[in-house]
Formats: structure tokens, sequence, C-alpha cells
């Protein structure tokens, strides 16, 4: 918008503007902040997910595919005979450490060789598809927890196999919730409000549908002869109904301004109740732009490569260029590793210093 929307002492340029008027101008600059950073957000989370997918996967899949050789190097290491009893124990949990962390990824989840790999070295005799559905079984009593104990739910292990209960248990707490909340909006209501705040209210509105009129005799289609003319002004007429209807004050001045030329930086003459109940409303639209833009981020969206993003451009760029060398620093420095465990001694000094997470071996 070539125009910035704000109040302005033009009639008494020597008063400071007050508490309500700063407020205002403090809301709308959030505003326009917010609209630029959903835009420009939707926008770096599809570059991301194009380099993503050309640039950022292939050199994950290449490290991955680096780490598998590793696992088999390991694995098939003639070395691995001559090993003393507690170090071949050790080697094996070395294995399932190493697989396990591979079939984690999407890449091996469902590599066979792996799965049977990690349960020669699983001394419990159970498969990998048997550890794993523990695994999954696990971590759904942990998140039917989570969302009971978060939002008050009713929530059993087994209807999160079940997407269809999910969406109707979650969708009759939202209604209890919108229940609750509209009886507790009815006793607000019935509290009353004073002369004040309804005299606001009523004046705003009315300013509102001056603005709206003063709009729509500038841009109503019906009378203009030309076609082309008459299916822009339609477009706008669009815009300009749906603020009116959603009672978006804010976008019906900004469209007032923008939309007529002659019109210089808003002074919007109301008084500071009227102002008040005016910033209320700004002040919603500021907390629901800040859940879209949380929604169009990639972190929101589940876009797969958010962990590289930030709201800066060559700052997403260069942690995307800085992942991408690492990984390849990754497929070189196993490529090194793999050839270096060729040799015995290399070999059983990697088994003797590999630190376990829960490393309880020590040398006899």
């Amino acid at each position: 918008m070539s125009k910035h929307l704000q109040i302005v002492q033009v009639k008494q340029p020597d008063k400071t503007l007050s508490k309500e008027q700063k407020r205002f101008n403090s809301l709308v600059k959030k505003i326009e902040t917010l609209r630029h950073e959903i835009e420009q957000t939707k926008e770096l989370d599809l570059e991301l997910r194009r380099i993503g997918e050309a640039r950022v996967t292939p050199a994950e899949k290449a490290a991955m595919a680096a780490c598998r050789d590793w696992i088999m190097t390991l694995s098939n290491s003639p070395f691995r005979h001559k090993l003393g009893k507690k170090q071949k124990e050790k080697f094996g949990l070395i294995l399932l450490e190493e697989v396990g962390r591979l079939l984690e990824t999407s890449f091996y989840k469902d590599d066979l060789e792996l799965q049977e790999l990690y349960a020669q070295y699983e001394d419990s005799g159970r498969s990998y598809e048997e550890i794993r559905e523990e695994m999954e079984q696990d971590m759904k009593e942990m998140t039917a927890q989570m969302m009971n104990d978060m939002f008050d739910m009713e929530i059993e292990v087994d209807d999160l196999d079940d997407p269809e209960k999910i969406h109707e248990k979650i969708n009759a707490k939202q209604a209890e919730y919108e229940a609750a909340e509209r009886e507790r909006a009815e006793k607000r209501a019935k509290k009353g409000k004073s002369d004040s705040q309804l005299a606001a209210e009523s004046s705003v509105k009315k300013t509102a549908k001056k603005i709206y009129i003063d709009l729509i005799r500038h841009f109503h289609p019906d009378k203009e002869p030309d076609e082309q003319r008459r299916l822009e002004k339609t477009e706008v007429m669009k815009q300009i109904t749906a603020a009116y209807e959603a009672d978006d004050h804010l976008r019906l001045l900004e469209l007032q301004m923008s939309l007529l030329s002659e019109r210089d930086n808003v002074f919007a003459d109301f008084d500071n109740a009227q102002l008040k109940y005016f910033n209320q409303t700004l002040q919603e639209q500021v907390a629901e732009l800040e859940q879209e833009l949380f929604l169009v981020s990639p972190e929101g969206n589940g876009n797969l490569y958010a962990m590289l993003y930030t709201p800066n451009r060559t700052w997403m760029l260069a942690n995307i260029e800085q992942h991408i060398r690492h990984q390849k620093e990754m497929v070189r420095g196993i490529q090194k590793n793999i050839k270096a465990v060729q040799q015995e001694k290399i070999f059983k000094e990697f088994v003797k210093y590999y630190e376990l997470e829960d490393d309880f071996f020590f040398d006899a």
C-alpha cells in the first residue's frame, strides 16, 4: 500500500497525540507489518520447499547412504571375530545404535536388510517390526496422555488409529469450548454496557457505514460503460463488501485511502471512547494475523525443511548452504572412516573408544 494509514494532528499540530491515538498508530503499524510478514513467509516457504527438494534432500540421501555403507562395513568386518568377549558385546550395542538411528530416518525406515541386522544384534529375540510397534505404542500412549492433560479430552490410545474418531472428539471439545464462551459472553452482555461504550460502538459503526457508502459511490460497477473498467470495479467492490460485512473497519479505512488517490493520510476524528473501542477490534485483528503467520510458516505448516528456515532470506539461504556443506563433509568423513577401519588396529580402537549413549563398558 503506497500510503501509510495513521492519525496525524492536522487540526492542532502543537498538541501531542493521546494514548489511544498512539495505540491506534502502533496497532496499524503492527497489522501492516504482520500482513507483510505473512506474504513474505509464504514466498520463503515455497522457496525453501523448492530448494529442499532440489538440493537438500539429495545431499541428505547421499549422507544417509554413506552411513549405510559404514554400517555394512562394520557388520562385515573380518576383525569383529577377533574382539574379546566384552568388546564383542559392546560391538553389538554399537551396531544397534548405528542401525537404529538410520532406521529412524525417512530414507531407510523400511530397509529390510537393516531391520534384519538390527534384530540380529537385539538380544530379546524380537523382530525390528515388533520393537517398532512397541515404540509406536509407547508414543501413542504419551500422545493420548498429553492431549488429555492439555485439552481436558478423553482420548483413548486406540483412537489415534482412527482419524475420524479423533476428529469427532476434537470437534466435540471445540463445540463444548465455544458453548462455554457463548455462555460467558451472554453473562457479560447481561451486565450491560455503559452509555459511553454503546455510544462509541455506534459511532464507529456509523463511520464504517459512511466509508462504505463513500467507496461504493465511487466504485459501483453498474453505471460504468467500459467493460474492462466494469470488471475491475466489480473486483474492487468485492473487497469493499467483504471488509464491511466482516466489520473490518481498518480495512475499510485502508481501502478508502488507497483507492481514492486524492486522499492523504487519514485523521480518524474519534473521541477517546470511540477510539478505544476501535482499538479493541484492531487488537483482535493482530491476534488473528499472528496466528495466521504461524500457520503459513514452515514450522506451522509441516515443511520438511523447517529447521533451515529464518524470516531473513539471506540467512535462510546461508543455513541451507551450510547444511548441504555439512552433509557433504559427513560423506567425506564416513568414507575416510570406512577406509581406516580396514586396518585391524584401528577397528579395535574404534570399538574401544566408541561412546555409547548408555556406556557401561570399560576395559578390564
